[in-house]
């Protein structure tokens, strides 16, 4: 398959990680940000960011990635359907895929497909991007992909490292992200806030502590819209780490070390299982 052009909207660390690796396997990147920071760190490495409008940005794309906020999305596919050849395939990667919760019309929602990378960063902007972002990680995608789609998407994340393409619909996407992404975020923010409200000195917690609170370092802003568009999901996530925790404060109170290791058991076996390679 040719090279093709590709217009990136959007520099963050998840724009701007593809944009690097795109770069670095030889294909023609364009990018476009509201940013001017992150512009300027993509101008740097020298990723073609024109001083156009959203349309122009992507007139000659045979495909176009939108890697803005969830609640960017819908203003920005719409442009897209503006500005990019019939023939392009239009991405985003969105957290979240319902058509209902990123508020697409008809149009829109018939063009743009969902492949979401379940990777990413604490971090956020271009300065946080990283071409090897990517390597290893699985990306779902809307299984209403058509075979065109289907084909761009497997040459895209091929390129960026992916070693997995997980087809589902985008409400099973969406319900699975509350508990493996959303839920985990919420719960390492609890944790921290623990840690803040007992004055814990951050200079002096290990590798464990620092690596299950790492989540806590996220933006609210990263992390507002989606926690917002599933409250009920996320009620029922929340609800049944909180049972878990309860089992175990039960368990110790008893000093039940049968029930704990059941728990501990049951915690490692899963957590074996989803190391890179098991």
């Amino acid at each position: 398959m040719k090279l093709p052009n590709v217009t990136i909207i959007g520099l963050g660390c998840i724009g701007g990680s593809i944009a690097k690796a795109l770069q670095a396997n030889g294909a023609f990147v364009r990018g476009w940000s509201t940013s001017h920071d992150d512009n300027a760190l993509a101008r740097a490495l020298y990723i073609d960011v024109p001083d156009v409008t959203l349309e122009q940005s992507m007139v000659d794309a045979r495909m176009v990635i939108i890697a803005v906020p969830v609640q960017a999305i819908a203003e920005v596919a719409s442009a897209s359907l503006r500005g990019a050849p019939p023939e392009a395939a239009i991405i985003h990667c969105g957290g979240v895929q319902s058509r209902a919760l990123l508020h697409l019309d008809d149009a829109s929602y018939a063009r743009v497909i969902g492949a979401h990378p379940l990777a990413g960063s604490h971090d956020s902007g271009f300065g946080a991007a990283r071409a090897d972002l990517f390597a290893g990680c699985t990306v779902s995608i809307e299984s209403r992909a058509d075979d065109d789609s289907r084909e761009w998407n497997k040459w895209l994340w091929n390129r960026l490292g992916a070693t997995r393409l997980d087809y589902r619909s985008a409400e099973e996407h969406d319900a699975m992200m509350a508990w493996i992404s959303h839920l985990p975020q919420l719960a390492s923010t609890a944790l921290a806030a623990t840690f803040a409200a007992e004055h814990i000195d951050p200079e002096s917690v290990g590798p464990g502590a620092r690596d299950t609170t790492r989540l806590a370092a996220s933006a609210f802003e990263q992390w507002s819209s989606l926690v917002q568009a599933q409250p009920k999901v996320l009620d029922a996530a929340l609800a049944k780490l909180e049972s878990n925790v309860a089992g175990l404060r039960a368990a110790l109170s008893r000093g039940d070390q049968r029930a704990l290791k059941k728990i501990w058991e049951a915690a490692r076996e899963w957590r074996r299982a989803a190391e890179p390679g098991a």
